[in-house]
């Protein structure tokens, strides 16, 4: 309802004319109760291509917020043979709610023939993780490395400040062990040591420890991702294209440019790697070899 006069029109023009001239352009578009647009997914033959080379690992994020309605996008992201960040998808959302994510996760994987991620990134979000366990139950969900630590400064700033050392122990928690024994006792010993038995939050983090501590991670391939910082970086790229005074057919247009400038990168990654030999990191024989190679 908030839509000017004739923004629902236009972007269904530009839709069906980006079918047009690429046939395997995909966009799907989710309808409430009155017959007004809710969520819109699109993904054109490019991406389809990218995510069926790359897609075995996906940060989803919905933080950036298109206009001043506060309406989420959400990006599916990954990284590339470049260790670029690369789009595989993008929707505009009416709201966070686990219908929205349902529709918006059964339509993502049909556009890509049914291929699900082996992981996903996010960030804490309890709708998103129950539609996860729901739709795609395979693929393993690990939450944000860097949102747990936003949270445990929030939650545990008092600790924080009384404790220089306290950073240390729940870095060491997260990262620094093989086995899953190790990482009970280390807990244990930080628990008691801070005198942090009772606190709710990381009674609430324990729980769902399997998710984000590393040990429980390391038989799940990430692409060496931790974080969903690509997506939290990628909203940063986004605001010097898009603004919310734009109205939605501007938006797609201007996103359009966003994807072209990340393929012309890529291109440009790649003659560089057709005309150069990477520098081995040890001068060791088999490394030359796969470097010539």
């Amino acid at each position: 309802m908030e839509m000017k006069i004739g923004d629902t029109g236009g972007v269904l023009e530009y839709l069906q004319q980006k079918q047009f001239v690429d046939p395997n352009f995909f966009y799907a578009i989710q309808v409430d109760e009155d017959d007004l647009i809710a969520n819109i997914v699109w993904v054109d033959a490019q991406i389809m291509v990218d995510y069926s080379h790359f897609g075995d690992v996906v940060s989803f994020d919905t933080t950036y917020r298109k206009n001043k309605e506060g309406r989420p996008f959400a990006l599916f992201v990954g990284v590339n043979h470049h260790k670029q960040t690369i789009i595989f998808g993008a929707a505009l959302l009416y709201d966070e709610t686990a219908s929205a994510f349902i529709w918006l996760f059964d339509t993502f994987a049909m556009a890509m023939s049914g291929k699900q991620p082996k992981t996903i990134l996010t960030d804490q979000d309890a709708a998103m993780a129950k539609v996860l366990t729901m739709t795609w139950p395979n693929t393993c969900h690990r939450l944000c490395i860097w949102h747990i630590y936003q949270n445990a400064a929030m939650h545990l700033s008092s600790v924080f400040a009384r404790f220089t050392s306290f950073s240390k122990d729940f870095s060491a928690c997260i990262y620094d062990f093989e086995e899953e024994e190790e990482f009970l006792c280390a807990w244990d010993e930080m628990l008691n040591k801070y005198e942090l038995k009772s606190n709710e939050w990381l009674e609430r983090m324990f729980k769902l420890r399997e998710k984000w501590v590393l040990v429980y991670g390391r038989q799940s391939f990430c692409a060496n991702m931790t974080t969903t910082q690509r997506s939290e970086s990628m909203n940063s790229v986004l605001k010097r294209y898009v603004s919310y005074k734009h109205n939605l057919l501007q938006f797609f247009h201007h996103f359009d440019r966003l994807i072209d400038e990340h393929r012309y990168q890529e291109l440009k990654a790649d003659l560089r790697t057709c005309h150069s030999t990477p520098i081995a990191s040890f001068p060791v024989e088999i490394l030359k070899h796969a470097a010539s190679v």
